[in-house]
């Protein structure tokens, strides 16, 4: 109820697009809830950024997830960053030999795809990526977002913004939510 997320103060709300299966076909999937969720934010006044949950191995793959984003959203008031969220996860055996040269090089095809298009890009990680998987000097350009589950962040390097919680409650969610700071202004 996007409503009542509203009226409990939250400002912005991250939606995911979809995401690239863990299988060797790496498909290309709409999360179910998308459309609803992104135009109910909109509605109650809530900003928008996006995110797409990413399994590239190639920069082609990453461009293609990039284009699946934008052919999504035509029509929708997207004032946050789009987000390439790449995770490492044990059914992914399609990327366990990814390096980090590559994972760098796919996060930048994806975002340039994205800016080329007059949105501002991005891209999510956690302290283990951001120090040892990621080369985050090449992706300064970008929007860079924290996970980091503390009072505090204590990653020593800019970033705009910070996702502290994996365990928010929010009035008008049924579920635990994570929970972000913005430490920019994408909205103004």
């Amino acid at each position: 109820d996007w409503t009542k997320v509203a009226a409990d103060g939250v400002e912005f709300a991250f939606i995911r697009v979809g995401l690239r299966g863990y299988g060797t076909e790496g498909k290309l999937v709409e999360d179910e809830y998308f459309e609803q969720n992104v135009k109910g934010a909109l509605q109650a006044g809530i900003k928008v950024g996006v995110y797409f949950y990413s399994q590239a191995i190639t920069t082609a793959e990453a461009r293609e997830e990039a284009q699946f984003v934008l052919n999504h959203l035509g029509g929708y008031e997207i004032t946050y960053p789009v987000i390439f969220d790449w995770e490492q996860s044990s059914e992914a055996e399609r990327t366990a030999s990814l390096d980090n040269t590559a994972l760098t090089d796919c996060a930048i095809a994806f975002c340039d795809t994205i800016e080329a298009l007059g949105y501002r890009a991005g891209c999510y990680f956690n302290q283990y990526f951001g120090y040892d998987r990621f080369d985050l000097r090449r992706l300064d350009d970008y929007c860079l977002w924290l996970a980091e589950y503390n009072s505090y962040p204590s990653f020593l390097y800019n970033v705009q913004l910070w996702q502290y919680s994996q365990s928010g409650h929010v009035p008008g969610i049924d579920t635990a939510v994570d929970l972000n700071l913005c430490l920019a202004d994408f909205a103004g």
